[in-house]
């Protein structure tokens, strides 16, 4: 509020940004910056200049990269890695998907250049997916499914800043993308719309190869369908005695079915031979375990 000359701050423009939603910073922080943003905020509501008496929500502390021998990067012990060098030789998203896809946000992890080329490769399997979109391209069941799981996912994870299995869904989607013969356009926008964040220059290029004229930056999130996100499809995992002996997909979960057509594999019948199981117990559309005394 830049131009109030009666007050630090007009109070309704200030409860719209008050609190902060998230603070972001390394627990080096603390002693720091932290305990400098909350002094003056504390200082502010005292003069009641501000309505909150925290400045923060939330706070998030990222976990340290280390040199790619384990050790904190230094110029000490020349194991620091310029991110210029490494844009120059694999993009700029591929180090940004690299740097989420490593772990756990706030868990600490040494670098590694070789592990570098799994994020490209992906960057690259997601290029080539748009050979693939064809006017009457239509996802199997299954694909589709996983694809309103995937939209579901990546959206939770980014909440909860689990950037690192985000990425893990959507290589997951793109494998499934390539052993469809062809894609509809819409399914193959909802997968770079997702991957935006991640990679933005990327996502932004194949947008406009769509022939789009907004940024995709201007999109809205894709949104899920409920009832797409079960599978048509399950997979059945047969135990004898809490052994597994067999898996199988069947498009029913209703256990009579389900336990006639485990007794008919013919792993689980060589298994038994003439012994019968004296109880079956179904976990449904999960798994079949025969209880068979004596073997």
């Amino acid at each position: 509020d830049p131009k109030n000359k009666k007050a630090l701050v007009d109070p309704k423009k200030e409860k719209y940004w008050q609190p902060v939603d998230m603070y972001v910073g390394g627990a080096e922080h603390a002693t720091r910056h932290l305990i400098y943003a909350r002094f003056w905020h504390k200082f502010l509501y005292d003069i009641k200049a501000v309505s909150t008496k925290e400045p923060f929500m939330e706070l998030k502390n990222q976990g340290l990269i280390a040199g790619p021998d384990g050790r904190k990067m230094s110029k000490r012990y020349g194991n620091v890695i310029n991110p210029d060098d490494v844009v120059k030789l694999y993009g700029a998203d591929t180090l940004r998907v690299y740097e989420m896809f490593m772990g756990p946000f706030e868990q600490g992890i040494a670098w590694s250049t070789e592990n570098m080329i799994g994020s490209r490769r992906f960057i690259e399997k997601v290029w080539r997916l748009s050979e693939k979109i064809a006017p009457k391209g239509k996802l199997s069941d299954d694909t589709e499914s996983l694809l309103h799981r995937t939209i579901k996912k990546v959206g939770e994870d980014i909440d909860s800043f689990s950037h690192n299995t985000a990425i893990s869904t959507l290589m997951i989607l793109s494998n499934a993308f390539e052993k469809e013969e062809q894609l509809p356009q819409s399914a193959y926008e909802t997968l770079i719309k997702l991957l935006a964040p991640f990679a933005p220059h990327v996502s932004d290029e194949l947008w406009s190869l769509l022939r789009k004229k907004k940024s995709i930056h201007l999109e809205t999130w894709p949104e899920y369908d409920k009832k797409k996100l079960v599978s048509s499809t399950f997979k059945i995992v047969v135990q004898i005695n809490s052994k597994v002996r067999a898996t199988f997909e069947t498009s029913t979960d209703v256990e009579a079915d389900v336990v006639k057509m485990a007794l008919e594999r013919p792993e689980i019948k060589s298994k038994l031979g003439e012994h019968k199981p004296v109880k079956v117990v179904y976990v449904k559309g999960k798994l079949v375990n025969l209880v068979a005394p004596g073997l």
